[in-house]
This record gives structure tokens, sequence and C-alpha cells, in this order.
């Protein structure tokens, strides 16, 4: 016998249930949101660290992550500016998502990274770019960084103020937070290491809000977890790092022509060999195509750390026919802002990290071709920009963090070579990118195979470039997932970060 159909005087009952409970929350509020966790903030206090889409300053700030594609529009931007404040929004946040619907969190640092990484549609963007900070204790040698500063901003500052630097990014837009979570590539990494490498202590705040440090002597294992292992712990609020002495740069850009991709293919071999004999000369390899080239070039930025005009690590490319060539001394804020990349496009990329053969490597540059070719025919030789970055490896990288208390990034068996690929659209929208997107990905897919085939591929995917597709964490090997895994749990036993915080790469979706 079938039930009578519920009326909707036996209805309405259920709805009343969400609405009193989101009445409750914006009980006493003059202008309340209608969204759940942002009413919940502004019940906390918060009001005025909040921007809804009404705000005359949200959409610039959507307008400021570095790719078109990752500008969603959350239902408000939480912008705290101490680390109690984030602290009582994690835990304001996490009491109002209990039973609250399909909505999320997301964790901005610069606004570089894939889609979903550090923004999010439905539901709440904490962006820490108004925890810009930067100090020096002279005493302990140590810079301390809120994660929401550029790093060109931290180089400028600790230069004029203390005139001291730090190991950091190159890019002078990219943001401190997910740039040390991630590993971090810098100039100085010859002989410092990641960047990771040289953080000291992390001040962060843990899914129930309390305010936790963690470094060599006090919750040891959080400490190295942190080190590479991404946003699935917590959010750091400081980071304590090694700080030295400020020295201008040797620093230059060399601008090479396409029918000489053989030869610099040669001489970037030749360096990433001599590196452990050299370890303060830094260099990397850019292919691009852009739609103001005809065709593609090749960058070669070539740096000395301790200023030596005379190096000669870099004679290989200089003896190659330039187009352009710079070389000169100059501050590292300087250099940061020579480096930073175009933003504004729609943007994916993926990497895999080879071994140093030289057939692989030309390989490589013959997908870049046939990947410029591709996408020329697909979406017409303007509309689209592709990059392929050549970034040295030598197993001189991996020696340097077991010095200081180890890291989560697997050891280098051999010296090696970070390939990188990225594509940007010009217009065309998502259709466009799809397309740009999917040739990027069949592309390294070749690479890979190719890299398989012969032996050549190399344990990592370098987190803070992979695409989204890639078991980056996964990369770190079985026992570094495990032993991350135990810290996540003992820090995070309700999966918070892994649940109500989905965006970056998260221990949780590793096999």
């Amino acid at each position: 016998m079938l039930k009578p159909a519920m009326g909707l005087g036996n209805l309405l009952p259920l709805l009343y249930l969400p609405f009193a409970f989101a009445q409750s929350l914006t009980q006493g509020l003059e202008s309340p949101t209608g969204y759940v966790p942002c009413d919940a903030l502004i019940s906390a206090g918060f009001r005025d660290r909040i921007l809804t889409a009404s705000s005359p300053e949200y959409e610039s700030r959507i307008q400021s992550w570095w790719s078109a594609n990752t500008r969603y529009h959350p239902w408000c931007l939480f912008q705290p500016q101490t680390t109690r404040e984030v602290s009582l929004a994690i835990s304001t946040l996490a009491k109002a998502g209990e039973g609250a619907g399909d909505w999320h969190i997301a964790i901005r640092s610069g606004g570089h990274g894939w889609p979903g990484s550090n923004n999010v549609v439905k539901g709440v963007t904490i962006d820490l770019g108004h925890m810009n900070n930067s100090w020096y204790d002279d005493g302990k040698k140590v810079a301390s960084l809120e994660p929401g500063a550029k790093w060109r901003d931290i180089y400028a500052k600790l230069l004029e103020k203390y005139n001291i630097t730090v190991t950091g990014g190159r890019d002078g837009d990219v943001g401190v937070g997910g740039f040390l979570l991630g590993g971090g590539i810098s100039y100085y990494t010859g002989t410092n290491g990641f960047g990771c490498d040289v953080v000291v202590n992390y001040e962060l705040v843990l899914a129930n809000g309390t305010i936790a440090n963690a470094n060599a002597t006090h919750n040891v294992n959080l400490f190295k977890a942190l080190k590479g292992g991404g946003p699935n712990f917590g959010i750091v609020t400081r980071f304590d790092v090694e700080a030295m002495p400020a020295v201008d740069l040797a620093y230059g850009q060399i601008l090479t022509s396409m029918e000489h991709s053989d030869d610099v293919v040669q001489s970037l071999i030749a360096f990433t060999e001599k590196v452990e004999e050299r370890p303060h000369d830094h260099m990397f390899v850019l292919y691009e195509h852009s739609p103001d080239i005809n065709g593609s070039i090749i960058l070669s930025v070539t740096t000395n750390t301790q200023g030596n005009m005379n190096t000669t690590s870099f004679d290989g490319f200089r003896s190659i026919p330039a187009l352009s060539s710079s070389w000169e001394s100059t501050s590292l804020a300087a250099a940061a802002n020579a480096s930073q990349v175009t933003s504004g496009y729609s943007s994916a990329s993926a990497t895999l990290t080879l071994h140093l053969t030289p057939s692989l490597l030309a390989y490589a540059t013959t997908l870049h071709t046939r990947l410029t070719t591709r996408l020329t025919q697909l979406l017409g030789p303007t509309a689209f920009l592709a990059s392929t970055i050549f970034q040295p490896m030598p197993t001189l990288y991996s020696t340097i963090s077991p010095q200081k208390g180890g890291s989560m990034l697997p050891p280098f068996r051999t010296n090696s070579i970070m390939w990188t690929g990225g594509v940007g659209v010009t217009g065309g929208g998502d259709a466009a990118l799809a397309i740009a997107e999917a040739e990027l990905l069949s592309t390294t897919q070749r690479l890979e195979v190719r890299a398989r085939e012969e032996g050549a591929l190399e344990q990592l995917v370098y987190l803070n470039y992979a695409h989204p597709g890639q078991d980056a964490l996964g990369s770190y090997g079985a026992e570094t997932v495990k032993f991350m895994k135990g810290v996540a749990g003992s820090v995070d036993p309700g999966a918070f970060w892994q649940e109500r915080v989905p965006g970056g790469f998260k221990l949780g979706r590793v096999v």
C-alpha cells in the first residue's frame, strides 16, 4: 500500500531546520550575507575582515590571482591580519561546517597555483594577503616571514632595513606560503638547499584552532612533514628562516634562437654535471612561444650568488650566437622583479624529473615544437603561449637537506633535469584552455613514456609545478606518504584539512 504524499504542512518543519540554524548565526547582525560561513565569521567579530561580491574591493582582489582561470568568486573573502584572527576564524568555520551543506574553505598566500588549489567557488577563501610582514632577529640570524608576502617585497625590505637576505623564490610575484610548503627552488639551492630546508620554525594554526610551533626540538615530526608536505597540516602563519648577509648577484639573461637548441641542451648538460664544483652558480633554460614572437625563442637565466662576474660556468651558453645577452651586478630584489612571469592568462602546467640523458632532453625540445605546431593549428598562432623549462637538479641538492634535518622530497639518484611544460591562452575562454591543456598533458605523457622506456625517469613530481592530475605527494614514496599521513592524523584527527579544505595536493587522496 502506497503511503500518502507528504503535504506542505508536514514538510514545513523540515524546511525550517536549516533556516533556524542560519538564523542562529545571523541573529543580531545588521546586514547578514545569507551565507552560513560568512555570517559565522561576522558573528565572531570579523565584519571588517570580510569582502563579499558587493564590497568595492572584492573584484580587484579576485583579479589579483595570477592565472585567469583561478579567479573564482567565493561567497566571501576573509582577510585576517594576525595569527590569532586565523585561529578564531578556523574554530568558527569548523563549527559552522557541522552539517552545513556543500561548501568548502580555500587558503590563498600569493595567488599562484592551479585552479581550486587556493580559491573556491562555494565557500570562503581565507586570503592571507594582509599577513605580509617580515622582520629580522640579529641575535639568532633568523628572518621571520608571514605567508602572504611576495618574494620581491621580502627581498626589498630585508635588504633596505637589515642588509640581509634569505633563500626564497626567483619569481618576485610568488608568495611565501605555497613556495616554502612545496619545497622551493632558489638561486641559493646549490649552497642552502631548497627553500624548505632553511626553515627553522613554523608557527601554524591547527584544525582545532590551536596555535602551535614546529621546529627541531618541538613537534619534531610535524616540523619535518611541513618541509615539502604541502597544505595538509594547518595554516602556517609565520616561517622563521635562516638569513644571510645580502650580496649583489651576478645575473644575466641570454636570448637564443631555436636553431641553436642542440647547443643549448649540450651546454645545459655540461653545466649540470659541474654544479657540485661550483654550487654558487645557478641557472635554468626556458623555451617560450608567445603571441608577440614569430615562433619560439630560448631564454637562459644565469646567476652567481656571490656576485662573481668572472665565473666560467656559463661560458658554453655565451659561446652560442645570441639575439641578446646581459650580465650585470644586481640585488636579489631586482633580479626577482626581472624574473616575474607574465600573468593574466588562463593557464596549466605539468612537470617531470628526468635523468641527464642527451637523447631524452633533445626529444623534450622536439615535443615543445610539436606542441606549438599543434596549438597553432587548433587555436591560431597568436591565441596561446607555450613554454618548456629545463631546471638542473644535480644530486648535490639532495645532499644538503639531510644535513638540516631532512624533508619530504625524495633524493635524486643521479644528476637530473626538472622538465616543466606550461600553456596559456589569450582568448577563447574555457574551450581554448581545454584544448591547450589536453595537448600539454598529451605531451607530458609522451615524454614520461619515453623516459620510462629509457630508464631515465626520476621519482620526484615537484608539487609546486605539478598538474592537479599528477600524484605529486605520492611521488615521494610509500614510506614518506605513510609518515606524512601519520603526522596529519595526529594533528588533525577529524581530517578537517582533507575534507573541509580540499584544495591543493592532499594526503587523503594518495593511495
